[in-house]
C-alpha cells in the first residue's frame, strides 16, 4: 500500500547539520520523506527524471546536486549502479523500530535493496536501535505469555542479518561510497554541552504516525503496544497527510492472532537453504511472497509451495504457480463427479471396460435427470 502522508520531527528545524544545508537540499529531504513508495526500510527508487517534473525549471542535474550534499551530509546513501536510495536513519526516526509488526514489513521491504552498500548502511543502522528502551514484558496470546515487543523486533532484525548475511563493499568500485562502514554517531548526535542541540537523525524517537486513534477511555492496565508507542523526549511532530489512512499495520491488541508476515516465511526458507541464496533471488522471493499475502493466501499454502518450488530449483518467477498447485492439487467433489463402478472383485476397472462403464454412467444420470442417451 503507497504511503499516505510523510513524518518529519518539528525538532528538525534545531538539527545543525539539517540547518548547514541550503533551501533546496532541505526542501529535497523534505520531499524525499513524503514520497509515496518509500518503504518502511526507507528505500526508493532512483528516478531524477520523474523527480525533476516535480517543480517548474528543476532539471536531474541540480537534483543530483543536491542528491550528492545529503549523502555528504549522511541524510541519505545512494547507489547509481542499482539506481537506490537509502534515507539512513528512516527506520529510526519514523519509530518503525517500536513496532513488531511495523518492523516485519521494514524487514521485507530492505529484501528488495539490492545494492550492497545499502544493505550494509541499513545494517548499520539495526546496531544502533535501542532494544533495551523497548518492553520486555512477555505478551499476551490467549492466555498464554508470547515474545516480548523487544524480542519480536530483536528477531526481526537477526532475519534481516540472516538475509543479508555479511554484504561488503561492490569490488567493482561502482555506486556511492558508504557514509560509514561503522555505526558511528550521526554529526550533531552528541553535541558540547550548551551547544545547539543534537541531530534529530541520530535520535530514534517513537512513532505514532503508525497507531490507531487513542481510545475515549484510556484503559487501566496498558498493553505493551501503548506503551510502545509513548513519545521519547515527547518531541513535538510535523504531519503532511495525503489522505486519511496511516502506512502500516499496527500492533495486535492482546487476544488477536499474530498474523504470518513476508519476512517470517522468507526466514524459514533461509533456514532450510543449504547455502545462502543471492541477495537478488532473496530479494525477488520476498516479492513473491509478500504479493502472496496480499493476494490472502493462507501461509500454510504459501509454505506448501515453497516446499514444492524448492524441490525443483525452479525460477522464483513460478513460485505463485507451485502455491496455486498446493492449492488446489485435491480436486473438490462437485456434485456432478459419477463414481465409475467396480468389477465383480472390488477392484477399479481399467482399459476398455473402464471407458464403457463410464459412458453408461453418463447415460444413466442423463436419463435420471430427464435428458436423452
Amino acid at each position: 500500500m503507497a504511503r499516505g502522508h510523510g513524518r518529519i520531527l518539528a525538532s528538525i528545524w534545531e538539527d545543525s547539520d539539517f540547518l548547514a544545508l541550503d533551501e533546496r537540499e532541505q526542501r529535497l529531504y523534505l520531499f524525499l520523506i513524503s514520497q509515496p513508495n518509500l518503504n518502511h526500510a526507507g528505500l526508493l527508487p532512483l528516478t531524477l527524471r520523474r523527480w525533476s517534473r516535480k517543480a517548474r525549471g528543476l532539471t536531474s542535474a541540480e537534483l543530483e546536486k543536491c542528491l550528492e550534499a545529503l549523502e555528504a551530509a549522511r541524510f541519505v546513501v545512494l547507489d547509481d549502479d542499482t539506481e537506490e536510495l537509502l534515507i539512513r536513519s528512516f527506520v529510526r526516526n519514523d519509530g518503525v523500530w517500536r513496532m513488531p509488526k511495523v518492523m516485519g514489513a521494514m524487514v521485507s521491504g530492505a529484501f528488495e535493496i539490492s545494492s550492497k552498500r545499502l544493505q550494509q548502511a541499513l545494517l548499520a543502522e539495526m546496531d544502533r536501535i535501542p532494544l533495551e528502551e523497548l518492553n520486555d514484558e512477555p505478551t499476551k496470546y490467549r492466555g498464554e505469555d508470547g515474545p516480548s515487543i523487544r524480542r519480536q523486533v530483536a528477531d526481526h532484525i537477526e532475519t534481516l542479518r540472516k538475509g543479508f548475511g555479511n554484504p561488503t563493499p561492490d569490488p567493482t568500485g561502482g555506486g556511492s561510497v558508504t557514509p560509514s562502514d561503522t555505526p558511528s554517531g550521526t554529526p550533531s548526535d552528541t553535541p558540547a554541552e550548551g551547544g545547539p542541540k543534537g541531530s534529530t537523525r541520530g535520535r530514534a524517537g517513537a512513532s505514532r504516525a503508525h497507531s490507531p486513534a487513542p481510545a475515549p477511555t484510556p484503559a487501566p492496565n496498558p498493553s505493551p503496544v501503548q506503551d510502545a508507542s509513548v513519545e521519547a523526549d515527547r518531541q513535538t511532530e510535523l504531519i503532511v497527510v495525503g489522505d486519511s489512512d496511516f502506512v502500516g499495520a499496527t500492533d495486535a491488541t492482546p487476544g488477536e492472532p499474530e498474523p504470518v508476515t513476508a519476512d517470517v516465511i522468507v526466514g524459514e526458507w533461509l533456514n532450510r537453504c543449504a547455502k545462502r541464496p543471492p541477495g537478488s533471488v532473496i530479494g525477488r522471493v520476498g516479492k513473491q511472497i509478500k504479493q502472496l499475502l496480499a493476494d490472502e493466501i493462507a501461509a500454510d499454502d504459501i509454505r506448501r509451495g515453497l516446499a514444492a518450488w524448492m524441490a525443483k530449483g525452479a525460477d522464483p518467477s513460478s513460485i505463485p504457480s507451485f502455491v496455486n498447485q498446493a492449492m488446489n492439487s485435491q480436486p473438490a467433489q462437485i456434485g456432478n463427479v459419477i463414481a465409475l463402478p467396480s468389477g465383480s472383485s472390488g477392484q477399479p476397472l481399467s482399459g476398455t471396460d473402464a471407458k464403457v462403464a463410464g459412458w453408461l454412467a453418463i447415460r444413466d444420470q442423463l436419463r435420471q435427470q430427464g435428458g436423452t442417451a
